[in-house]
């Protein structure tokens, strides 16, 4: 992924469902490594069985925070 005004980005990985967020595990995260790094990424190994979760994407940077979502579903 690619983000400007961004210091850091993190990867949480939730269950679907409601009221989930507490449950959320950090999976992985990208600092920015130099002014001109403006590219992140998570290289992840499943290492469970099935995934019916969201893949949440936070952007940190400048005292902002931005978010994504990404539904995850693999049988």
């Amino acid at each position: 992924m690619e983000a400007e005004n961004t210091d850091t980005v993190l990867f949480w990985l939730i269950p679907t469902g409601t009221q989930t967020w507490t449950e959320r595990k950090l999976i992985g995260y990208d600092i920015q490594e130099n002014q001109n790094d403006h590219h992140f990424s998570l290289t992840w190994h499943i290492n469970m069985p099935y995934l019916h979760d969201h893949l949440h994407i936070q952007a940190i940077g400048d005292g902002i925070v931005a978010n994504d979502t990404i539904n995850l579903s693999m049988d």
